[in-house]
């Protein structure tokens, strides 16, 4: 009798677990796209980059009004890399210098950009590791495009311009291959 009660008791607090998940996938859905909302308004950029982000807005906006928060909240992340590439902000950057160190707080680091720290200025080899990576994102994207067979003709287009402007331009290529790649993503489920 113990262990039918006890089974019913872990059965019920699975449950109410699994729909917890919805309402946390519904509020990472919408501050995605609150912020999304906020980055769309003041657009400006390339023409043909705004115009496709403009499309995957308006996808992840339906996408949350079916409830679909998953594929939402990636569509969202795509359309904002797409304005970001639109309005050519390249994602390649280094993280800027941290806060200063709490009081009480006492090691040697602080928000000074020396040779030996791990942040700031004086990281060797930090261009040469990002521009490393672009190319290796770009690959990556044209793969998982053929190996989950996307049907999507924008996820195509995405990796194409991505492609294009690899040598040209690192910075919005990266932007679009990881585009590419959330929709891959929200079109996949996972």
């Amino acid at each position: 009798m113990r262990r039918v009660l006890m089974g019913l008791v872990l059965l019920m607090a699975g449950l109410s677990l699994a729909q917890g998940t919805d309402y946390q996938q519904a509020a990472v859905a919408s501050a995605a796209l609150a912020r999304l909302q906020a980055v769309a308004q003041g657009a400006t950029g390339e023409e043909k980059l705004l115009t496709w982000a403009k499309e995957v807005k308006a996808r992840a906006e339906e996408s949350y009004e079916a409830k679909a928060y998953f594929k939402a909240a990636r569509e969202a992340q795509a359309a904002l890399l797409l304005f970001r590439a639109a309005s050519g902000e390249p994602q390649v950057q280094a993280r800027g210098p941290r806060p200063a160190p709490r009081m009480g707080m006492h090691h040697p680091f602080g928000p000074r950009g020396h040779a030996f720290a791990p942040w700031g200025k004086g990281r060797p080899g930090l261009d040469a590791r990002l521009t490393q990576r672009v190319p290796r994102v770009v690959d990556r994207a044209e793969k998982e495009l053929t190996y989950y067979r996307a049907q999507d003709s924008l996820v195509k287009d995405l990796v194409a311009e991505a492609k294009d402007r690899l040598s040209k331009e690192p910075g919005r290529a990266f932007l679009l291959a990881r585009a590419a790649l959330a929709l891959i993503s929200a079109e996949r489920g996972f």
